[in-house]
């Protein structure tokens, strides 16, 4: 079992970006999941092979892991449980998925969004499929962009021009304007730009009018990183919040942003109710 272990593992690892259509046995899954029998969830992973967790680079582990866990987010209040599925493909007589699940869950700033990203094998023993080898992350609050090859920062736009458009607009609207300074090779700007759109903090954020200024290799629009006062030698994303006459609110000088991916989406929440405007 330990080299079939081993062998499912490195599929799971592999970046599988195929089409993804309806897996009717992870519907299977996520039904077994909700029903909170843990009898009929547990009936969803193999017996024989039996089914493993894979935790990092580690000797996959007894499936228990994997089945307490999902129990303990049945069992935390989660709601609106939802999956998307991002990768789905056959290799080698298994069926390989890749899923982001996301759920609701009281906390104690109000409801809030809870992610978590699986990849499972299964192998389809008589008329059932079953999970052969499973790996999720943990609960993670800040959702992750499901696709790296969104332009964000497309190429030769006027950012000054953008700007005055956007200053214009947010006079219109009784809006602010966020100047997102980035570029397309930072991960960490996919996942402010996706949580801006497709997390808790979307809600506020449409108190904004962005605008995304390229920075390039940091040779881009070096004349707006000091008119706005971001600091040259710092990372990416930074931003600049702006009032509908163009006065500087808030300038990024302190690195706020650059580590989007491990921010607590109760930090960007908090910093959009601040700058947003005053009804």
């Amino acid at each position: 079992m330990r080299s079939l272990s081993a062998a499912i593992l490195l599929l799971l690892c592999a970046a599988a970006h195929a089409a993804a259509p309806d897996f009717p046995a992870l519907n299977d899954w996520k039904n077994a999941l909700l029903t909170g029998n843990v009898t009929d969830f547990r009936s969803m992973y193999s017996t024989n092979p039996p089914a493993r967790f894979a935790e990092g680079h580690n000797q996959a582990q007894d499936i228990s892991k994997e089945i307490d866990f999902w129990h303990q987010v049945r069992q935390s209040g989660a709601q609106d449980l939802t999956i998307h599925l991002t990768n789905n493909e056959a290799q080698q007589g298994l069926h390989i998925v890749g899923f982001e699940v996301s759920y609701r869950l009281k906390t104690p700033a109000g409801i809030r969004t809870r992610y978590v990203i699986e990849k499972q094998a299964w192998m389809q023993q008589g008329n059932n499929w079953r999970v052969v080898i499973a790996t999720h992350s943990g609960i993670l609050k800040m959702p992750q962009p499901t696709n790296l090859n969104t332009i964000i920062y497309p190429k030769n736009v006027d950012a000054k021009a953008e700007i005055k458009a956007a200053l214009a607009r947010a006079a219109q609207e009784h809006k602010r304007v966020i100047l997102v300074f980035g570029a397309d090779w930072c991960f960490d700007c996919k996942v402010l730009e996706f949580a801006l759109h497709h997390s808790d903090a979307a809600t506020p954020a449409q108190h904004f009018i962005l605008v995304h200024i390229d920075i390039g290799e940091g040779e881009l629009n070096k004349d707006l990183v000091a008119k706005y006062g971001i600091p040259e030698k710092h990372g990416v994303p930074a931003l600049a919040v702006l009032d509908s006459n163009g006065t500087i609110l808030y300038s990024d000088t302190h690195r706020e942003f650059q580590s989007a991916r491990s921010m607590d989406p109760e930090d960007l929440i908090t910093f959009l109710n601040r700058w947003k405007p005053k009804v």
